[in-house]
């Protein structure tokens, strides 16, 4: 049997394993570039150091632009799934808080403290109340209310004595001064009257124990859960591309990248593209041996 025939394919399988070996090892080394009288050798450093904050800012911007795009980010965080681990976290707090002593109060003040939660509990109020201020004014209740009481007035005086007294002019003079009384009480003590029942209501409220308030509000539980789920959507979808702007996901990767030694980053490479590096050790050998088995009928 003639060994000749298999000498050409088994040198170039070697010489194509070992040249593709050496070729992935030159992609991380040398870690510096190497001088000999004052020039520095080619290929040294090798690809990766030497083009490492460039490869940051490319997949910095890979990542941003495309693998954590607003679209994605917004998408991942209003799927049906996130709804649902929503839904199942809530449900999960209100069974476990619904045979408790604690007061809604106190279950807010063991989020942050105190005196952060009591500022948060008044600022909502206060925006409750302005927010509440403002509509009334709005909706004109001057001409609505005295419509209606001056109405009610008149048909509680038929049948008396007072209502030959009664004519169109002195209903409409009732109303027009009714509702002047009204409208102007509405904007001078609107304001003071409803922080007053917001006031008492929201401490009402806060000092109930929460198994109270599971068991008075049962059945709405329901009703609450998909407005946390309604409110948590709104949030996203005003606030996601203001959250993405300043978090700067590009600018974010490529500092972090940029923070780690070569060494560290050479690691990551290879703990992602190990598999991929050694199939192209061994397609240069299998190459290799193919061009040597060529070269033998040549």
């Amino acid at each position: 049997m003639d060994l000749s025939f298999f000498i050409g394919p088994l040198l170039g399988g070697i010489i194509g394993l070992i040249t593709n070996g050496i070729a992935i090892r030159m992609l991380f080394r040398p870690l510096n570039a190497i001088k000999v009288f004052g020039l520095t050798l080619p290929f040294t450093p090798g690809l990766i150091p030497k083009e490492k904050p460039r490869i940051a800012k490319s997949l910095g911007d890979v990542v941003a632009n495309n693998l954590l795009n607003e679209d994605v980010i917004k998408n991942g965080l209003l799927s049906p799934e996130m709804d649902d681990k929503i839904t199942i976290a809530v449900n999960g707090l209100i069974a476990k808080k619904s045979t408790s002593d604690e007061t809604l109060r106190e279950l807010f003040y063991s989020f942050s403290g105190t005196e952060r939660d009591a500022l948060i509990i008044t600022d909502v109020t206060n925006k409750v109340v302005g927010f509440s201020y403002e509509r009334m004014v709005k909706m004109e209740l001057g001409p609505l209310l005295s419509e209606i009481a001056v109405t009610e007035i008149v048909s509680n005086l038929q049948g008396s004595m007072f209502a030959m007294l009664i004519n169109e002019n002195l209903i409409s003079s009732a109303k027009v001064k009714m509702s002047e009384i009204i409208e102007r009480m509405v904007v001078e003590k609107g304001e003071s009257i409803l922080d007053n029942i917001f006031e008492k209501e929201s401490t009402n409220l806060l000092d109930k124990r929460l198994c109270d308030l599971y068991l008075e509000y049962e059945d709405r539980i329901p009703e609450f859960v998909a407005w946390v789920i309604s409110t948590y959507h709104q949030l996203i979808d005003k606030n996601i591309g203001i959250l993405i702007h300043a978090l700067d996901l590009s600018k974010l990767v490529e500092d972090q990248i940029n923070g780690y030694d070569v060494l560290t980053f050479e690691k990551m490479l290879l703990e992602i593209m190990r598999k991929e590096l050694n199939a192209i050790v061994w397609l240069g050998g299998l190459l290799g041996c193919i061009m040597g088995l060529v070269m033998s009928f040549v």
